[in-house]
């Protein structure tokens, strides 16, 4: 190695021999031995090599750099392990994150979450071992960030501590006690006292969390609460009626799910209780549905004991490894608040935290009750004020909200023919109102996507139709996509609710305004909200200014004599027009990914007709248990409305049980069972004729009474032709729909809704596209 001392070395000396390398000592980048890389004994044992390999001074040679030290080291002696080496670097940074984790936020902010995953990921890439730090790296893109929560980030932490603690064969830290170890301090050291615990002492209106938690939910509209019962959930369902909520059992977690989703789209938001590991797992699907389209749903686990995890204990419905967290951290990528009540002095602070990001994002929020939190107490006294679910607007952001409103008033000023369209999102985020005085005030043409179904009222003279791209109605697509401005609220543009992504529009032509940011053309403006444009929008604009269309909307109907032809069987395309006919005002109509939510889009819905579909998330079977939900909401709502429920075969066998679930509960619920021997969604997708695309024929109308309906409770038919379905359509009684009605309606095997077919059309020519361009 280059001598860097400055020693002079013996005239005609030959250079010192390089020190021999330690046996697993690493060379930094630079190709030197790395301090910090190494532990201590290693680096020590090659200096001391490297040093008596130096040739002798020249007497009276004194180097300068001794010479400069020598006066220091009479004042302070340097100490021995400056600089660190491997390991304490490892035992001062473990600290450091540990401590940061401790003092992360309980509920963080979306900035302040954004905010760690930057910081973690900088330090992965800056830490000095710079093998460590490409260890690190590859370690957080295997187990990315969690940090939706303290706890959350403070396991995933401690989890990846335990990875170098594998890997250096030192013991695993029992991630249970990472808060005692790193915030609160040991609960059974020596004079040691919790400082969550001395939260919970001298309470004002000691109640316990049980009860906390529901009256919780009752007060920001909950009624009633979907789940299944389980050993770590039971005490804690003992607390449901004492806050004023009604238990509704599902046959699964799955119905149970898919039940609290339609609950939550009729009502706003909704609850589901399951047990640890087999429960929620089994609702899981449901929740990521609810997720992926918007819905807030609240998902309460009983899980074990806080003793019994910290134990390691080998219980049932775990996985038998210790891990009491991994099913929170699967649910964790669904949810948009982890909120783990193991703490009761911030039991009721995290609840509350948890309700109202559940509410304001409207997504699923996660709630995990050990068995020995139940009945904890904490502090009543805050229930006397209600949760504060105001959405925090564009306050931060007026200057740059103005300008997009500005913007916004300018283009629909200028614009020969603007249009508005309706999307999925302009329900979820609860801007109906908005949208409706915007259409007041302006007069403009208006149109919904597939998504948006019921999102304005469709007997209004402006209003233009369903628009789905390539599947629209032609009409419809001249109107859209002959538009120089589209304004378009909440879009979600997936790929069956764009039909292929078969839009013909023109960015340069598009302003999209969403929940949480807006786009002008090509230009995207984070944190300003729709709303608070809307409503600026609304107020500002001058209607006298706007364009009239020369051309009117054509005018939307149910063009049932159109679809009309000689056979008497029950076709596609004159079943979903004739339906429109039977529909009346308040009704919650639901329908089934396959056929129904394709050929809903020819049915004019009369004004405040409430559309349920999952065309995004697209989970058969959804619709069963989602009705039952709808039902339920309106029930509680003291609505007298129909919900009517239109389901494919295939789908409807996976979820059917929760046909007995609105028996149970004499819920109002007219059943249109489509009978067309299978998959019909699939067979145009792929093998029309395949195997795998049958199911079983089952014997439908003999469900209700098998689920315990008496003939009073539930009436049945079976409808074969159009003047079966005509005769039963116009019966008084049937429009009544007093309590469950199952209409069985056979319609051929391979017939599909328009809307479907042009789908799937572009579907297999984009497959058959990317198979040719590999």
């Amino acid at each position: 190695m280059a001598n860097e001392t400055g020693d002079s070395q013996p005239a005609g000396a030959s250079p010192p021999p390089p020190a021999k390398l330690p046996k697993g000592m690493v060379l930094g980048k630079d190709g030197k031995p790395c301090r910090a890389c190494n532990e201590k004994a290693t680096f020590s044992a090659w200096a001391s090599q490297a040093k008596s390999l130096k040739p002798p001074l020249k007497a009276g040679a004194v180097p300068a750099a001794a010479a400069a030290a020598a006066g220091a080291a009479a004042m302070a002696t340097p100490p021995t392990d400056c600089p660190p080496d491997k390991d304490e670097l490892g035992r001062s940074t473990w600290t450091l994150l540990h401590s940061i984790a401790a003092t992360y936020p309980v509920s963080p902010t979306p900035n302040e979450q954004s905010d760690i995953k930057a910081f973690m990921g900088l330090f992965a890439k800056l830490y000095p071992c710079w093998f460590c730090a490409e260890d690190f790296q590859r370690y957080m893109k295997k187990e990315t960030v969690r940090a939706a929560s303290r706890d959350e980030f403070g396991n995933w932490l401690c989890n990846a501590h335990n990875e170098v603690n594998k890997k250096l064969g030192k013991p695993i830290f029992d991630c249970n006690l990472w808060e005692e170890r790193w915030r609160t301090g040991w609960k059974d050291g020596p004079g040691q006292q919790n400082m969550s615990d001395i939260r919970t002492q001298n309470l004002q209106k000691p109640v316990a969390v049980a009860e906390y938690l529901f009256t919780r939910l009752h007060q920001i509209g909950i009624r009633s609460v979907h789940g299944v019962p389980g050993d770590f959930n039971l005490v804690a369902l003992d607390y449901i009626p004492q806050a004023g909520l009604k238990w509704v059992g599902s046959v699964n977690e799955l119905n149970a799910a898919y039940a609290a989703d339609g609950y939550a789209r009729a009502k706003g938001i909704s609850a589901i209780v399951t047990t640890f590991g087999v429960g929620e797992l089994s609702a899981l699907n449901g929740i990521a549905g609810a997720h992926a389209e918007h819905i807030p749903v609240v998902h309460i686990v009983g899980c074990p004991s806080t003793v019994s995890q910290k134990n390691g204990m080998l219980l049932h419905h775990t996985l038998g490894n210790g891990d009491f967290h991994v099913f929170a951290e699967m649910s964790a990528h669904v949810s948009c608040e982890v909120a783990k009540l193991t703490h009761p002095g911030e039991i009721a602070a995290q609840i509350d935290h948890a309700l109202r990001e559940c509410w304001v994002r409207s997504r699923p929020a996660y709630i995990w009750l050990p068995t020995d939190m139940v009945e904890k107490q904490v502090e009543g006294a805050r229930l006397d004020a209600e949760i504060d679910l105001a959405e925090e607007g564009n306050g931060d952001n007026v200057e740059r909200e103005d300008y997009v409103v500005d913007v916004v008033l300018r283009s629909l000023h200028d614009a020969k023919r603007p249009v508005i369209l309706v999307d999925a999102c302009a329900i979820r985020h609860r801007v109906l109102g908005e949208v409706e005085g915007l259409i007041a005030k302006t007069g403009l043409p208006v149109y919904v996507t597939p998504m948006g179904k019921g999102a304005v009222d469709e007997t209004a003279p402006t209003y233009g139709g369903v628009y789905a791209g390539s599947a629209s109605q032609p009409a419809v697509a001249a109107g859209v996509e002959g538009a120089d401005l589209v304004l378009s609220i909440g879009s979600l543009k997936s790929d069956f609710n764009t039909a292929g992504f078969s839009y013909r529009t023109s960015r340069l032509n598009t302003i999209d305004l969403h929940s949480t940011h807006c786009v002008v053309r090509y230009s995207e403006y984070p944190g300003v909200a729709m709303r608070g444009v809307l409503r600026k929008v609304t107020e500002r604009v001058d209607a006298s200014k706007l364009a009239r269309n020369t051309t009117p909307v054509a005018p939307v109907v149910n063009a049932v004599e159109e679809n009309r032809d000689d056979s008497k069987t029950v076709t596609q395309a004159w079943f979903w027009p004739r339906l429109g006919e039977f529909l009346k005002p308040g009704d919650i109509v639901v329908t089934e990914t396959g056929t129904a939510n394709f050929g809903i889009w020819e049915t004019k819905f009369p004004a405040g007709v409430t559309g349920l579909s999952q065309v995004f998330w697209g989970s058969i079977g959804w619709a069963v248990g989602a009705a039952q939900g709808a039902a339920l909401a309106a029930k509680d709502l003291g609505l007298d409305e129909r919900t009517i429920l239109l389901v494919g075969d295939g789908s409807f066998q996976l979820t059917a049980q929760e046909i007995s679930t609105m028996i149970r509960h004499k819920l109002r619920v007219t059943v249109f069972l489509i009978n067309n021997e299978g998959f019909t969604i699939e067979r145009y997708i792929h093998g029309m004729t395949a195997e795998y695309n049958d199911i079983a024929r089952w014997n439908y109308t003999a469900l209700p009474a098998a689920f315990g309906a008496s003939g009073k409770q539930a009436k049945t038919f079976k409808i074969k032709t159009k003047a079966e379905l005509e005769r039963l359509l116009t019966n008084k009684e049937f429009a009544q729909a007093n309590g469950m009605q199952f209409v069985e309606l056979f319609m051929p095997r391979e017939d599909a809704p328009r809307g479907l077919r042009i789908t799937a059309e572009i579907a297999a020519e984009k497959s058959a596209d990317s198979e040719t361009a590999e």
